[in-house]
């Protein structure tokens, strides 16, 4: 959006030097532009881009003493061209921007396509207010007015896979619903709790040697050959300036079990994580049954388990993971472990693929 208003900003300033009509009106290849004056002032622009096949866009933008109000429609819009010309917070305008937009169809991915998508946003230095669903809520991504603190946002999409590649996030990740539940203040601090469920881990992936390393004993999963695949995964994050923090995060499947805690920076692009996992550590849920496993295990299990620490550290694109054996055995780094599994068993029962 930024980038469209710019364009017509200094598009005008060049037609405003030269003439002084009513109306004026240009014409290329692929752009049909409509600038409508009164007094020496833009009023109003109308516009008809064909950018190339995948992105189009056609409407007005209507220019008021205080306000920018765009009036758009797409046939095809790509994501990626999209997201770069949305409002960025932080950039400060004069005047409050509303934008209303259309779009047939959205393309996030070869994989994932979105129909009749509905756009409603309010923007002045950061976003007030933010609507964007598809007709089907497949997807769903809204920011609430609130005029007194922070404001809650909300997400949700049926392929959390590829949202999570496409804002470049995680690209290892396979199908999974995503909900995002937090608050916003601007693009620069916000927190929010990230949540995926039924997903699966992409093979061949760089996460692969450590799915491997911690489902060795994860009979189940061998079993049914649903080693990539992960019930739950939950990580409450927070963007403070150029830093994403993340504090314990956790992923449970089968019957192995994940924290972790790190952070990126996103100015440096480097991440660091640090965890620990458990592979035996949702048998729990069996051995109150089998006595001898239940002396051995669930007398000490507050203590420690079979388990082991792992390190993810990522620079630019090149990523390092780390591994401890698995025979380490970790007093007192389990506890969170089974705060978690605490956490589930007030649920259903988990599937245990």
């Amino acid at each position: 959006m930024a980038i469209i208003v710019n364009s017509l900003i200094i598009f005008y300033i060049f037609v405003f030097n030269i003439h002084s009509a009513e109306n004026f009106n240009f014409t290329n290849n692929n752009v049909d532009l409509e600038l409508m004056l009164s007094e020496n002032k833009v009023k109003q622009i109308n516009l008809n881009y064909d950018i190339d096949d995948l992105n189009d866009i056609e409407g007005s933008l209507l220019l008021e003493e205080k306000k920018a109000i765009f009036n758009l429609k797409s046939e095809n819009l790509n994501f990626l061209f999209f997201d770069k010309i949305l409002p960025k917070s932080g950039k400060k305008t004069n005047k409050t921007i509303y934008v209303n937009w259309t779009i047939d169809k959205l393309t996030i991915s070869n994989n994932y396509v979105l129909q009749d998508v509905l756009i409603d946003l309010t923007y002045k230095s950061k976003f007030i207010e933010l609507s964007v669903f598809d007709k089907k809520r497949s997807f769903e991504y809204f920011i609430y007015k609130n005029e007194n603190g922070p404001s809650p946002i909300y997400l949700y999409s049926d392929n959390a896979g590829e949202i999570l590649k496409v804002k470049k996030i995680n690209k290892d990740i396979v199908g999974g619903k995503l909900f995002i539940n937090g608050i916003y203040n601007n693009g620069n601090e916000y927190q929010a709790i990230l949540k995926v469920r039924d997903f699966e881990i992409k093979k061949d992936s760089k996460y692969e040697k450590l799915i491997k390393a911690t489902r060795i004993f994860d009979f189940v999963s061998i079993v049914n050959n649903s080693q990539t695949k992960f019930v739950y995964m939950e990580v409450p994050f927070k963007k403070e300036k150029n830093q994403i923090i993340i504090e314990d995060g956790f992923v449970v499947g089968g019957m192995v079990g994940f924290a972790f805690s790190g952070n990126k920076n996103i100015k440096t692009k480097i991440t660091d994580i640090k965890g620990f996992y458990g592979p035996l550590y949702l048998f729990d849920r069996y051995v109150e049954k089998i006595p001898i496993l239940n002396n051995i295990l669930i007398n000490n299990k507050k203590e420690s388990l079979l388990g082991a620490n792992f390190s993810v550290n990522s620079i630019k694109e090149e990523t390092s993971i780390t591994i401890n054996p698995l025979s380490i055995i970790t007093p007192g780094k389990t506890k969170r472990i089974f705060k978690f599994f605490d956490v589930f068993k007030k649920k259903d029962p988990i599937n245990q693929e």
